[in-house]
C-alpha cells in the first residue's frame, strides 16, 4: 500500500520540517527572556500556526511551548547549582518577571521548587 504525503508527515518529518522545528527552537532559546505567540513564530516561519504546531510536535514529540518551558527549566536547574546566583536572577534570565510563576513552572517540570532543588543539589 502506498503512503500518502499526509501519512508520511504524521509518521516521520521531512528534512525541511525538521530544520524548521530546529530553527524555531533555536530562535526561542536565543531569545529566552522573551515571550512569543504561536502566531508570531508561525508568521516568522512562513506557515500557519496549526502547521507549525503539527510540525514541531512531529519533530520533538511534544508541544512547542511545553518543550521550551522544559528546556528553560533545565537551564534554570543548572544555574541553581551555583550558590552565588539568586533565584530571582535565574527566573529573570529565563523570561519570568514573577518569582511565583517561575517557581510554579519549575515545580511542574522538575517536581520541586527552585529552593528545594538548590538544597537537594547542594547536599549531593
Amino acid at each position: 500500500m502506498m503512503q500518502t504525503e499526509t501519512m508520511r508527515t504524521a509518521a516521520e518529518p521531512t528534512a525541511a520540517e525538521r530544520q524548521l522545528a530546529e530553527e524555531t527552537f533555536s530562535f526561542c532559546m536565543e531569545h529566552i527572556q522573551e515571550h512569543f505567540t504561536i502566531s508570531f513564530l508561525a508568521q516568522r516561519a512562513g506557515i500557519s500556526p496549526t502547521k507549525l504546531k503539527l510540525i514541531y510536535r512531529s519533530v520533538y514529540g511534544t508541544p512547542l511551548f511545553s518543550h521550551i518551558r522544559r528546556e528553560k527549566m533545565l537551564l534554570a536547574a543548572r544555574e541553581l547549582a551555583s550558590p552565588n546566583i539568586r533565584v530571582i536572577d535565574i527566573a529573570e534570565a529565563c523570561g519570568y518577571d514573577n518569582a511565583s510563576k517561575f517557581s510554579a513552572a519549575f515545580c511542574s517540570v522538575m517536581g520541586c521548587t527552585p529552593k528545594a532543588y538548590r538544597i537537594r543539589v547542594r547536599s549531593e
